[in-house]
C-alpha cells in the first residue's frame, strides 16, 4: 500500500525546499570567512547583523505559522460546504508548497547563519536573510491571493471541469485509434492486487515499454478508483512473455489506501456530482453552484458526444496494439454524471430546467447513441418531475426547454434510474 501522493507532495517540496535555502545559510558563512567581505558591501556591526538575523527568523516562522493555521480553517470550512475532497487538490497547489518552502527555508538559514557566524560579522548572510525576506514578503501576498481563489467555488469548478475535459479528450483519442486487438480468449491473467484497496493510476509509459519489450499486449481490466479486494486480477496478457515481464507488470499496479484523483475522469466526474449534490441539500441549498455543476458538465461531456464506445488503445513506435485500457462509454458517462443530478433536482423547477438546456445542448451535438440515451434522460425527468406532484405549468416550463424532439415523450422511462 503506497502513501497518498498529494500529502506526499505536501510534505517532501516543502521540506526540500527549506532544506536546500537553510543549506545556503552555512554557505553564506563559510564563503565569507574563507574570502571575505565583499568592499561593496556595507559596513554593518556583529550585534545589528545577527539582529536582522534574529528578526527574520522570528518573522519567518509566525508567518508561516499563521499560513498553515488560517490556510487550514479556511479550507476546512470551505470543504465542510462544497466538498471535503477538495483538500485534497489543495494539498497539490504549487503556491502552497512554495509558500511553506520559502517560508520554511528562510527561517533555517537565519538559524544556520547565526549558528555557523561563530565570532564574525555575518554581513553577507544578513544581506541574503534581508532578500529572503523580501520574497517571503511577495511571496505571502501571493499566497494570500491564491488561497483566496481556492476556495471560490466557481474557480475551483473550473478548473476541475477544465481537468475532466482534457482527460475526457485525451479518452476520446486514444479510443479512436482503429488497431487490430487480440480475441477476448487469447488474455490470461497476468497481474494481481496483493491486498484490499483502490487501484492507483497505472505508469501508462511504463506499461507500453515492458509490452513492447516483451512483444505482447497488455489489457488492464479494472478503472483507476475501484475498489479491489486481494488476489483480485488487475492486468492480462496475450503472447507469451519471461518472468522477469510477469514480476514488472506485478510492481506497475499500486493501490491506495483512497481514492486518487490522478488522470482518473471518474474521479473528477464524481467530484463535481457531489458538490452540485451537496450543494442542492437543505443544509447547504445553493442551487446556483448546482446549475454551474451542469453548466460545466455538458460543456465536458460535449467533446465525446459523437464518439464510439471503444476501449483506451496505446500502441508502440511501429503503430502495434501494446496496451487497452478500459473506456467509458456514453451511457455509462451520462448514468454517472446526470441521473443523481436528475433525482435530486426532481423538486427543484430551477435545476430541473438547468438539466433540460444540458440536455438540449448535447442532444444537438450527439450522434444516435448520444441522442438515445438522452432520451431516456427525459423520459424518466418527466416522470420525476409529475411525481413531484409540480403544477402543468412548472413541467411545460421544463419540457419546453427538452430538445425539439423529446420535448413530447411519452411517459415511459428506459432502463435510466
Amino acid at each position: 500500500m503506497h502513501w497518498r501522493t498529494p500529502f506526499n507532495a505536501l510534505l517532501t517540496v516543502p521540506a526540500s525546499l527549506a532544506l536546500a535555502i537553510g543549506l545556503l545559510g552555512w554557505v553564506a558563512t563559510q564563503a565569507e570567512r574563507t574570502f571575505g567581505t565583499p568592499k561593496w558591501l556595507l559596513t554593518v556591526e556583529a550585534a545589528s547583523a545577527h539582529s536582522i538575523l534574529s528578526i527574520v527568523a522570528t518573522g519567518a516562522m509566525t508567518a508561516l505559522t499563521l499560513a498553515y493555521s488560517l490556510t487550514l480553517v479556511v479550507f476546512t470550512l470551505a470543504a465542510s460546504s462544497i466538498g471535503p475532497r477538495l483538500l485534497k487538490r489543495f494539498t497539490t497547489e504549487r503556491t502552497n508548497q512554495i509558500t511553506a518552502g520559502l517560508l520554511g527555508g528562510t527561517f533555517l538559514y537565519s538559524i544556520v547563519a547565526l549558528g555557523t557566524s561563530a565570532g564574525q560579522v555575518p554581513r553577507i548572510a544578513a544581506l541574503g536573510s534581508g532578500f529572503l525576506a523580501f520574497m517571503a514578503v511577495v511571496q505571502l501576498i501571493w499566497f494570500v491571493r491564491t488561497v483566496a481563489q481556492s476556495v471560490s467555488i466557481d474557480d475551483e469548478l473550473a478548473k476541475i471541469a477544465a481537468r475532466l475535459e482534457r482527460d475526457l479528450l485525451r479518452l476520446r483519442e486514444n479510443s479512436e485509434i482503429d488497431v487490430a486487438l487480440p480475441p477476448d480468449s487469447a488474455f490470461r491473467p497476468a497481474a494481481e492486487t496483493r491486498q484490499a484497496g483502490y487501484l492507483a493510476q497505472l505508469d501508462r509509459g511504463t506499461l507500453r515499454k515492458l509490452a513492447t519489450q516483451g512483444d505482447i499486449v497488455v489489457r488492464v481490466d479494472h478503472m483507476p478508483g475501484e475498489y479491489l479486494l486481494k488476489e483480485t486480477p488487475v492486468m492480462s496478457i496475450a503472447g507469451d512473455t519471461d518472468a522477469e515481464i510477469f514480476g514488472a507488470l506485478e510492481d506497475v499496479v499500486r493501490q491506495e489506501p483512497a481514492r486518487s484523483d490522478a488522470e482518473v475522469v471518474n474521479f473528477s466526474l464524481n467530484l463535481m456530482v457531489e458538490i452540485a449534490l451537496r450543494a442542492l441539500s437543505p443544509g447547504v441549498n445553493d442551487t446556483f453552484t448546482a446549475l454551474a455543476v451542469t453548466d460545466m458538465l455538458s460543456g465536458a461531456l460535449s467533446s465525446i458526444t459523437r464518439s464510439e464506445p471503444r476501449p483506451e488503445v496505446l500502441v508502440d513506435d511501429k503503430g502495434a496494439a501494446r496496451v487497452i485500457l478500459p473506456g467509458a462509454s456514453i451511457r455509462q458517462l451520462f448514468d454517472q454524471a446526470f441521473a443523481p443530478l436528475r433525482r435530486a433536482a426532481s423538486s427543484n423547477i430551477l435545476m430541473s430546467q438547468s438539466l433540460a438546456r444540458a440536455y438540449q445542448r448535447l442532444y444537438e451535438t450527439g450522434n444516435e447513441e448520444t441522442r438515445a440515451v438522452i432520451a431516456e434522460h427525459v423520459r424518466a425527468m418527466r416522470i420525476d418531475l409529475e411525481r413531484a406532484n409540480h403544477g402543468d405549468s412548472d413541467i411545460m416550463s421544463v419540457t419546453g426547454l427538452m430538445p425539439g424532439p423529446l420535448s413530447k415523450v411519452p411517459d415511459k422511462a428506459h432502463g435510466t434510474s
